[in-house]
């Protein structure tokens, strides 16, 4: 009898199940766009309205390729017994390509320790309204709206998941920089994340600046400045204390110069615990190798066993009619 198709075909409906099947546990953060607002949980198509508000909210105005904040604000929130609740903040809602980035934003930092444009947030029992706040580079000059959306599942995690989205983007006019005005160089990129107990020496690249202020503070606590120090021709460094234990710090940066004071938005530093990182395709090439290593030294045990009439057997079914 052979068993080796027969194996094979199980091995890839098992596989099959575990790549195509829902997330009711999240996927965590990363760059998706509206159409995983359905899809992470299985069926788009097949979703429920949530009763949540979703409200972006955003500067009228930001200048070509500075930072500004945009922040969204989910009440009447509704999720699962987990409190787990994913935010999306989008170009459009057409449900493909509709990312910040496809629409030329570049995002440094969200409030939840990342840069990307999907976020997932525990929320705590009885809490009924959270804000996430996105620190994003302006794309070029025009006007660029921006939405928001929402998807949790349910109670039981056995019915439709939910999605909610924005009513009204907010529409944010870019404009081009004035040529005095102090400022962020275009190229500088905050870093997002440290390990537990590692210090931060930041160095700011800048444009027409003249004096830099840094503040900092851990989330719902007070507002501390660092010294800064001049590291040549419009570039600064400065220090941000460690934390000895997971924790999130913000901090941002006042410029001076000829042109009117600027206050950059609060950029995020999330200080983790080292953790492994598992590249899920090695992984399931390893999984698919020791079981053919498996399958391989089951055949040749059953081979070494069998008795006489059992290889009769086997050979009176191999013969071809």
């Amino acid at each position: 009898m052979k068993r080796t198709p027969v194996l094979l075909v199980v091995t890839v409906l098992l596989f099959a199940s575990s790549l195509g099947s829902a997330n009711p546990s999240g996927v965590g953060q990363g760059t998706f766009d509206a159409q995983c607002g359905g899809a992470c949980h299985g069926d788009a198509d097949m979703n429920r309205s949530s009763a949540s508000t979703v409200v972006v909210e955003a500067p009228t105005t930001a200048y070509e390729g500075l930072p500004t904040s945009v922040s969204v604000t989910i009440s009447d929130i509704e999720t699962t017994v987990s409190g787990l609740l994913g935010v999306f903040l989008l170009s459009d809602m057409t449900g493909a390509g509709d990312t910040p980035a496809d629409a030329g934003w570049d995002i440094l930092s969200n409030s939840e320790g990342g840069d990307e444009n999907y976020v997932e947030i525990t929320v705590a029992p009885g809490e009924t309204e959270r804000t996430v706040t996105w620190t994003l580079r302006a794309p070029s000059t025009g006007d660029h709206p921006l939405h928001a959306a929402i998807h949790h599942g349910t109670e039981s995690g056995e019915e439709a998941p939910f999605f909610g989205a924005s009513v009204q983007p907010a529409v944010v006019e870019v404009v081009a920089v004035p040529e005095n005005l102090p400022r962020l160089s275009p190229s500088f990129s905050p870093p997002v994340s440290r390990d537990v107990g590692e210090a931060s020496t930041l160095r700011l690249d800048t444009v027409s600046v003249q004096s830099v202020e840094v503040e900092w503070r851990l989330v719902g606590g007070p507002i501390n400045t660092v010294m800064v120090s001049s590291a040549g021709a419009d570039a600064w460094t400065f220090d941000l204390p460690s934390s000895l234990q997971p924790a999130t710090l913000e901090w941002r940066a006042h410029l001076g110069g000829e042109g009117p004071q600027q206050t950059t938005p609060w950029f995020t530093l999330q200080s983790e615990e080292p953790s492994w990182e598992v590249d899920e395709t090695v992984a399931y090439v390893q999984s698919i190798t020791l079981l053919f290593v498996f399958m391989v030294a089951f055949m040749s045990l059953h081979r070494k066993t069998a008795t006489p009439d059992d290889e009769k057997y086997d050979a009176f079914e191999e013969v071809e009619y």
